[in-house]
C-alpha cells in the first residue's frame, strides 16, 4: 500500500509542477530572438511594421487587437519558424 500511495503522491505533484510551469510560460518568445522578420510580404511594404513574436495565432489576434484599440490603425499576425509575428501598421 505504501509503495502505491508514494507513486500516486508522486504523480500528483509531477503534474501539478507541469501545470504550474504551463500557466508561467510567457507568450512572447525571449526578448534575444525577438528580431522582426524579413520584409517579404506586401503588407510591411505597404506601412506594417514588426511588433513581437507570440506562441498562438489567438495571442497575437488578441494583441493586435489591443493595439488597434489604443491607436494603431490595423494589425495582421504571420507564421514564421519563431511563432506568430504582429505586424502592426500606424
Amino acid at each position: 500500500m505504501r509503495s502505491r500511495s508514494a507513486r500516486l503522491a508522486a504523480t500528483a505533484a509531477a503534474v501539478a509542477m507541469l501545470g504550474t510551469l504551463a500557466a508561467a510560460a510567457p507568450a512572447v518568445a525571449a526578448p534575444g530572438d525577438n528580431v522582426p522578420p524579413r520584409a517579404a510580404s506586401e503588407q510591411h511594404a505597404a506601412g506594417y511594421s514588426f511588433k513581437a513574436w507570440y506562441r498562438t495565432k489567438a495571442a497575437c489576434d488578441d494583441a493586435g487587437a489591443y493595439y488597434v484599440r489604443h491607436g494603431y490603425s490595423d494589425h495582421y499576425c504571420e507564421l514564421f519558424n519563431q511563432g506568430w509575428a504582429l505586424m502592426l501598421k500606424d
